[in-house]
């Protein structure tokens, strides 16, 4: 079937004429001349930028995942603008749902100039649909790390950090050290908006390596290197690169940086960079740090008693952990509640999983709720079944987001059900964790 393009405002109508559809209400044909795919792909090598441009936005809006390899072509064009429209492209042709990453991540970042890379980096898991990238296209986009371009090296890193971890978890990333090596220089930037990046990348990344050590041999040869070099950060003049260096320890979960966390979580105590400190211990887990969450519990702050619970769960001492849990039962907060929760199920008791669940009924938990949901892994999956046991809307949506990340193919069915729910917002986080589980094919562009 021959296949067209146009503008991202026509793409719905686009969708329909393609697939032999007519449209119905609210998909009204658009009036202008069609483009055909093959045409649009010839343009990426027209000699004005402005053309290759153009293209590359066409391209992105129709959503085909074949025009990911030409596509890659454009990663190292000369101009740096095609280049910036190269690395949207690439990203936007992997998203699940482009419209959700922007609305849902804006929340976050508050710039109307955040590029797509950025946002999509900020929305964290389930960004992704599940066609892997290739090979080339990691390569192109690492070397757009060192462009000397700072909004080129800005976005590559950030692209990297959104396409890169699926084939990291897989221990099929090229050139991991190459990589690392380009974000360790980056640290060095003096722009500390490219500091703060090549951190927030390189936690990203090793938080996909660490998940499977074995495959990733390559990764955790470097570790040491790169989590000597974050701490030195921990020192930058500028707090945002402060902050994410803290952050990138704990992401590396970097055993020699305990320490320097302890006396960090001792000077700032329950500012930004003291609370920062302690996660970063949690995240960590190493057994020495069980006394550091006892003493923290003892303080009357939420953030500091959930954090506690949450890093006493990880390291897996049970005696600790049941010490820690008797005395939450006195504490009447949602968010301890929820933190005991998920420690409890940390250690292989689900009992209390609708309490985490339950969550996502509340706006001030439910970030919560997701994180917590997805640390638990696929192993909870069966657990959390369909829409059946949900009566809150809300919660059939939360958890239909997260059995997109943590389910598979097995997890289809329940989505299916809850992709026919009543209540749009449950069907359409459905349909987002249909695409996150389902490879996209060549020729099919991306469903509306």
């Amino acid at each position: 079937m021959r296949r067209t393009v146009q503008s991202r405002a026509a793409v719905v109508a686009l969708l329909a004429v393609i697939a032999g559809v007519t449209p119905g209400p609210g998909l009204q044909p658009v009036r202008g001349q069609e483009i055909a795919y093959e045409d649009v792909v010839a343009r990426l090598k027209s000699p004005d930028a402005k053309v290759r441009i153009e293209a590359l936005g066409l391209l992105a809006g129709a959503g085909f995942i074949d025009a990911v390899a030409p596509v890659a072509a454009l990663l190292s064009d000369p101009v740096a603008d095609v280049q910036a429209q190269a690395i949207a492209t690439e990203v936007s042709l992997f998203l699940a749902d482009e419209g959700y990453t922007r609305a849902f991540a804006n929340r976050i970042v508050k710039s109307k100039d955040a590029s797509l890379p950025l946002l999509a980096f900020a929305q964290g898991p389930g960004a992704t649909v599940a066609n892997l990238p290739q090979a080339a296209v990691m390569t192109a986009l690492a070397a757009g790390m060192a462009s000397s371009t700072p909004r080129v090296r800005f976005d590559a890193m950030y692209a990297v950090g959104v396409l890169g971890p699926s084939l990291v978890t897989r221990g099929q990333f090229p050139d991991a050290r190459g990589t690392v090596l380009r974000l360790l220089a980056a640290m060095k930037d003096p722009d500390p908006a490219l500091r703060a990046a090549s951190l927030h990348v390189l936690g990203r990344l090793y938080e996909s390596a660490l998940r499977d050590e074995k495959a990733n041999q390559e990764w955790v040869a470097q570790r040491g290197e790169a989590g000597d070099q974050i701490i030195v950060a921990m020192n930058d003049p500028d707090d945002l690169v402060r902050l994410s260096s803290i952050n990138a320890l704990g992401a590396l979960r970097y055993d020699r940086a305990v320490r320097s966390l302890v006396d960090f979580c001792g000077y700032y105590k329950r500012d930004k960079a003291g609370l920062a400190s302690l996660n970063a211990l949690a995240r960590i887990a190493h057994p020495s740090s069980v006394g550091q969450f006892a003493t923290a519990f003892e303080v009357n702050d939420e953030e500091l008693r959930r954090i506690a619970l949450e890093g006493t769960a990880r390291i897996g001492d049970r005696a600790a952990l049941d010490a820690l849990l008797t005395r939450a039962g006195a504490v009447r907060s949602p968010l301890i509640r929820l933190a005991a929760a998920f420690a409890r199920a940390r250690v292989g008791d689900l009992g209390d999983l609708s309490v985490i669940t339950d969550g996502f009924r509340s706006a001030s938990l439910q970030e919560n709720a997701f994180g917590y949901l997805v640390e638990l892994g696929s192993a909870i999956a069966p657990a959390l079944g369909g829409a059946g046991p949900y009566r809150d809307a809300r919660v059939r949506a939360g958890v239909a987001e997260v059995l997109g990340i943590i389910g598979s193919a097995a997890t289809l069915p329940a989505l299916d059900l809850l992709a026919r729910d009543r209540d749009r917002t449950v069907a359409a986080a459905a349909l987002r964790s249909q695409r996150r589980l389902t490879v996209r094919q060549p020729g099919a562009p991306r469903t509306p």
